[in-house]
This record gives structure tokens, sequence and C-alpha cells, in this order.
């Protein structure tokens, strides 16, 4: 069976039935923005590959049940990477208190256990993300930094920052809307 020309729908349907060809294809296509994704919020590559192995663990387990209902493919799977990814940053949180007031330490690809292509395709995604972030209003481009980049709740936001729980929660999603408008013409349908 030729996998690569087989649509990522088409490849769950195969993980479904046990395929682990298919399951090899959908890594070989995501598996390296899985990692950049994490290697950008946990700044360590050891790390990082684990959260990819647990992100397509949970695709093996779980591809089953996904459906186009759910919404896209790609979403669906950055969205359990972002969150396998954040637990992983609060674990270490607990693990060991430690504050970093600078987000741009998050991007710390200068470690020789990334390779060259890994980075570069991560700091290009990164400076994307960058930019489309500074033509946010202030108070959403905040809210949506505690959140991602440094691995805050909304109620944690709420808090630290004094607003109404429902006021962060419609500035988080007014800004996730504008930067997938923004993401989605510069990197393409894949947001």
């Amino acid at each position: 069976m030729n996998y690569q020309g087989l649509t990522d729908l088409e490849l769950l349907e195969q993980i479904g039935n046990r395929d682990r060809d298919a399951l090899a294809t959908l890594y070989e296509r995501y598996g390296r923005r899985v990692f950049g994704l994490a290697v950008r919020i946990l700044s360590d590559s050891v790390s990082s590959e684990e959260v990819t192995q647990d992100v397509f663990m949970s695709v093996w387990r779980r591809g089953a049940t996904y459906t186009s209902k759910k919404g896209k493919f790609t979403t669906w799977l950055f969205s359990i990477a972002h969150n396998r990814t954040i637990d992983e940053l609060r674990k270490r949180r607990r693990d060991r208190s430690r504050t970093n007031d600078d987000i741009d330490d998050h991007l710390n690809l200068e470690s020789g256990d990334v390779s060259p292509a890994d980075a570069t395709v991560a700091q290009s995604e990164y400076a994307k993300i960058r930019a489309a972030m500074e033509n946010l209003p202030d108070e959403q481009k905040n809210v949506v930094e505690l959140s991602y980049f440094k691995g805050l709740t909304q109620t944690e936001i709420a808090t630290k920052t004094g607003q109404p729980l429902g006021t962060v929660k419609t500035r988080m999603r007014l800004a996730l809307k504008k930067l997938r408008k923004a993401l989605s013409a510069e990197i393409g349908t894949q947001v």
C-alpha cells in the first residue's frame, strides 16, 4: 500500500485497524513540527522528544475516535501536542519552581541536541508566530504569552492579572482567532 498517497483521515482509518505503517507515515509528516512546538516551549530536546512520542502514542490509541466533526486533523494533533507540552511544563514548574520572565528564552535551540534542520524549522515558525503576535493588542498578546509560553491556565492568568476570567477567555478567543487568520495566510491551510 502506498501510504504517502493517503490523506490524513485515511491514515487514521488505517491506524484504527492497528496499522503501524500508517502511524509511521503520520509521524513522517508531522513529527518534526510536533517536536518543534514542544522544543519552543520546553527548550529541552530530550523532553521534547518524549512529548512527541507521547503525542503519537495518543494518536495510536485515540486515532480511531477522531472524526472530522472535531475539526481539521492538524488542529486536533497540535492541540494534543500543545496540551501534552504544557502538562510537561507544569510538571517541571511543580518539580522545581523555576520562573523565567523572558519568553524568548523558551527558544533555546543552541544546544547540539537539536539538528540544524529542526532548529531552522522551529526558528522560522517561531519568528512567524512572534511577528503575528506583534499585531495583537497588548491585552490579547499578554494573555497568549502567559498561556502558551508560560503554561498558565486561564484561571491562573485571571488571578495573576487581576482580570475577570470571562475577560481572559474573551481575549484569548479573539487573539487565537486573529493569529489563526494571520498564520493561515503566512503558513498555509495547516493552522
